[in-house]
């Protein structure tokens, strides 16, 4: 075997170690206009022994203020003398965590030593931590605590107390190992770590435990003394089935003891039911568990009066609305809440639960009751939800105007900024989608509202970005109503579907005075076979993609690859100084005659034909159509299986520059009159 040798990584030396500690301080300042600080800063970097991870963090702590007191302050700081060897940054990374402007900042650092080394943190999982422990509280102005919590991660990412994972995972963050080192110097004995094959005891006065499942016995031991306990995380898997029978009792004795916690994690521990001790813990704030296949949610749940946190994977959605939910008032994350028409599913159970955040979808609105009934869940108090989404589920007799009735009820606050109606069967909007309240909505989905016979007008919400119309059969008309009534209608709309709006026939109603969709990038239309006349475009044609389908399958298999997306050939070098972009992808090339007149389209610089089946030859219409498109510099024709002939003259196309032809087999020869 081959010998290992040890590679010694020594840090930057001279100007190189400057230039990076330069930037790491001053960041977008420029430091010819702090000359002072220059020098001040030159003098520190000479204590940083050329790490660039002590460049990052003091160097975070110099840019947070560009004064020369705060400076000094730094450079002559006493944490300098606790230098022991030549390499050593020990004390730069003491002295970064002191100038941490507030101590609940240092706290939220702290707490990282609960974990081990090389542990992957997410935001939102670690930002709960913090507000259960109570380290985070309300800002100027109202600020609530989990902004503060954002904030502060922020913060510390900014001054690199943490960085991204190397595991390739999108959101989740490791700490150094020498800063995970300061955390652990300074957590003293309110923190203890007893992991796999370690014989660390558990201190009577400690706070926060991480321990190992295969350790769970010693914390049994040890439960009875650990009276102001406040977070436990019991991480590791159960293999052996009579052991996890074993350790599943000792988790139950032992949380029986532990009253006072306010954060419980399983990290990694699959458990298939919760421990009912977990229902006596009034002080519980956060609670998270993995899970097997699925878990109940117990009826206990709803005693935690205090719990801000809930994190359930592989719960069943059947059990997301156990009875009496609205008990947990402090709950901030509900994903769904399935109406039932028994005691303790009704609407009214989230009237107190003002704290939601995120989305909350609910489920089964025909078992709704009254409107008052509906009212009761008083979702306009609901501020911080972001995303509200109604399902119908469509079961029995359909009651139309019980159906309008419940949507009125459910009036959102106006902060909303996503809204998604799926299987309503009113015929008509309700009032608040009839004028500005939801002025905030940036995404609308409207799907499966069979009975709705004309749309509320979305083009006055002024930062609407993505709007989806799908199955909407009665609709027969987009007229006037629809733009809203305003000089620009849909100012910052970007992404427009149409989908399976089988009745749909003509789109009007535009006044000559109006601009509209001026940011908008994408068009979509399927299976809107009755539609007749103009499409209605943007005033200004700048990088739209539009496409127009009647084929069945196009949803399904054949979408993902044309539809919706990035195009990277719009980002490519070859359209950055082309001013106005309309790419055209359609399977029905009748359609393009009847909805897009050729003089309509004097910008059109790509055109896409693409599972065409229906497509053999052009007609001369067709090709006349073609022959006027006098910006059109690529033409693409994929997967039109029965095409056998390309247009008999491209000549006329004098800007084409590709032709391009994919999965059309039968095609043998060229325009007959060239290109």
């Amino acid at each position: 075997m081959g010998t290992r040798a040890t590679v010694i990584l020594k840090g930057l030396k001279g100007a190189d170690y400057w230039k990076f500690f330069e930037r790491c301080a001053f960041g977008d300042a420029n430091p010819d206009d702090h000359l002072k600080l220059k020098l001040i800063g030159e003098r520190i970097a000479n204590k940083l022994v050329g790490s660039p991870l002590a460049a990052k963090t003091v160097g975070g702590a110099l840019k947070s203020k560009l004064e020369e007191e705060h400076w000094r302050s730094i450079m002559e700081s006493k944490l300098w003398q606790m230098q022991q060897k030549e390499d050593d940054i020990f004390p730069a990374l003491r002295l970064s965590y002191e100038h941490l402007p507030t101590s609940g900042l240092k706290q939220c650092f702290v707490y990282f030593s609960l974990f081990p080394k090389n542990y992957c943190f997410e935001k939102d999982r670690l930002v709960r931590m913090w507000m259960a422990q109570g380290f985070l509280q309300p800002g100027e102005q109202g600020r609530r605590p989990e902004d503060v919590g954002e904030d502060y991660f922020d913060e510390l990412l900014h001054r690199s107390f943490f960085q991204d994972s190397l595991n390739g995972q999108s959101g989740q963050y490791v700490v150094h190992d020498l800063l995970h080192q300061l955390a652990e110097s300074l957590s003293a004995h309110e923190y203890c770590r007893v992991e796999d094959d370690e014989s660390e005891e558990i201190p009577d006065r400690v706070r926060h435990v991480y321990v190992s499942a295969s350790n769970l016995a010693k914390l049994y031991e040890t439960a009875p003394k650990l009276k102001i306990l406040r977070s436990l995380v019991v991480n590791g898997s159960l293999l052996d089935t009579v052991a996890k029978s074993k350790l599943m009792d000792f988790i139950k004795v032992t949380l029986k003891r532990l009253k006072r916690l306010r954060v419980i994690v399983f990290d990694g521990l699959a458990l298939d039911v919760l421990p009912e001790s977990i229902g006596h813990m009034r002080h519980l704030r956060y609670l998270e568990v993995p899970g097997g296949q699925f878990i109940d949610l117990p009826k206990w749940i709803c005693r935690l009066y205090q719990l801000q946190g809930l994190s359930l994977q592989f719960c069943s959605p059947l059990h997301l609305g156990r009875p009496e939910i609205g008990k947990l008032r402090s709950l901030q994350e509900l994903r769904e809440f399935h109406v039932r028409k028994t005691k303790g599913y009704e609407l009214g159970q989230l009237r107190d639960m003002r704290q939601l955040r995120g989305q909350l979808s609910i489920m089964n609105l025909d078992m709704a009751g009254s409107a008052s009934d509906c009212r009761a869940a008083e979702l306009d108090n609901k501020e911080h939800l972001s995303a509200l989404h109604l399902y119908w589920g469509q079961l029995g007799r359909i009651d139309n105007d019980k159906h309008e009735e419940v949507l009125e009820a459910l009036r959102p606050h106006c902060n909303l900024t996503e809204l998604r109606i799926i299987g309503y069967m009113g015929t008509k909007s309700p009032s608040w989608l009839e004028t500005s309240w939801l002025s905030n909505l940036e995404h609308i989905e409207l799907e499966g509202c069979q009975s709705w016979e004309v749309l509320p007008p979305l083009g006055q919400l002024p930062f609407l970005k993505i709007l989806h119309l799908k199955s909407l059969k009665l609709v027969k008309h987009i007229c006037s109503g629809f733009y809203g009534g305003h000089r620009i209608a849909f100012p910052l709309l970007e992404e427009l579907l149409f989908s399976d709006m089988g009745e749909w026939r003509q789109w009007s109603g535009v006044k000559a005075s109006s601009q509209l969709f001026p940011c908008l990038r994408r068009l979509q239309i399927d299976r809107c076979h009755k539609l007749r006349g103009s499409l209605v475009l943007p005033t200004v044609l700048e990088r739209l993609h539009v496409v127009l389908s009647d084929d069945v399958t196009w949803e399904s298999y054949k979408k993902p690859h044309v539809v919706l997306s990035d195009d990277v050939i719009w980002e490519s070098s070859e359209t950055n100084d082309v001013p106005a972009i309309l790419k055209l992808s359609i399977d029905n090339i009748s359609l393009l005659t009847d909805c897009l007149p050729a003089e309509c389209l004097a910008s059109l610089y790509r055109l896409d034909v693409v599972y065409c089946s229906s497509l053999e030859s052009f007609t001369d219409e067709q090709e006349k159509w073609l022959h006027r498109l006098s910006s059109l510099e690529e033409l693409r024709f994929s997967d039109c299986d029965n095409l056998t002939r390309l247009p008999t003259d491209l000549s006329s196309l004098a800007l084409l520059k590709t032709l391009h032809i994919e999965g059309c087999p039968k095609i043998d020869s060229q325009p007959e009159k060239g290109i």
